[in-house]
């Protein structure tokens, strides 16, 4: 079973971290919320340290898959940032009716990656990580964020890195949108430069019915970086499904 950080929520929720991530990227966002039902932000396979044996988008949704079954989940909503929302849609694709809403956070339908990361990460990861990743998540980072910021990743298993930006070049699922129709609420860093705005724009114009919402001043890293704002809007949402 993955690992898991858990708190309460109106309804039962999983959150999926992005590239080189873990659980801690949502924990500030999870104190946000309340309710009698179950909001789970797991890590990954492979993250933040251990082997890695997911390869692709598809095989993260797999293993996402089977913990709901594990965790006895029927019909959570899914949330994933980035990779993370690129997984969550992955699993709403293949398994229709198993999940009853999506929040996609700072991700888009197709996710390309700059190749001086993909080449950074072969040569020198962890200078790729500090000199380009970090300055690209953010649009503002002092040093208490940056302390976060680096928690929230896998610094400790270093390879995990390429592998989950060479899954998210492997990513597109821009004609399977229109059969998405779960409630599905969007929401991008005004200011993200890692999936800018119009991914989210494309995502929401897409999926039949879907809100979108855009928080201000805030980069790619929206959990860490704004996450009283995504907490406000994630409550609401999760809000909706019980009444």
């Amino acid at each position: 079973m993955l690992n898991f950080i858990s708190h309460g929520a109106p309804h039962d929720a999983v959150f999926i971290h992005g590239a080189g991530g873990n659980s801690l990227l949502w924990r500030r966002m999870l104190e946000g919320l309340s309710g009698n039902s179950r909001a789970l932000a797991v890590d990954l396979p492979g993250h933040p340290s251990g082997q890695i044996t997911c390869r692709s988008v598809g095989e993260y949704a797999a293993a996402v898959h089977q913990f709901l079954a594990e965790a006895n989940l029927d019909r959570p909503v899914l949330g994933g940032h980035s990779m993370g929302g690129a997984t969550a849609l992955t699993l709403d694709l293949t398994h229709p009716g198993e999940v009853g809403g999506l929040i996609l956070v700072g991700t888009g339908a197709k996710l390309g990656v700059a190749p001086e990361i993909i080449e950074g990460l072969k040569s020198n990861p962890m200078r790729t990580i500090e000199n380009i990743i970090t300055p690209w998540s953010f649009n503002s980072i002092d040093l208490s964020l940056g302390r976060e910021s680096r928690a929230a990743m896998s610094v400790s298993n270093l390879p995990v890195f390429l592998n989950d930006y060479l899954a998210c070049t492997g990513f597109d699922v821009r004609q399977d949108l229109s059969r998405i129709s779960e409630k599905t609420l969007v929401v991008c860093g005004d200011k993200d430069r890692m999936t800018p705005p119009r991914f989210s724009h494309y995502l929401s114009a897409h999926i039949l019915g879907s809100e979108l919402r855009f928080i201000k001043d805030s980069g790619h890293m929206l959990p860490l970086e704004k996450p009283q704002a995504l907490a406000s809007l994630v409550q609401a949402f999760l809000g909706s499904f019980t009444r």
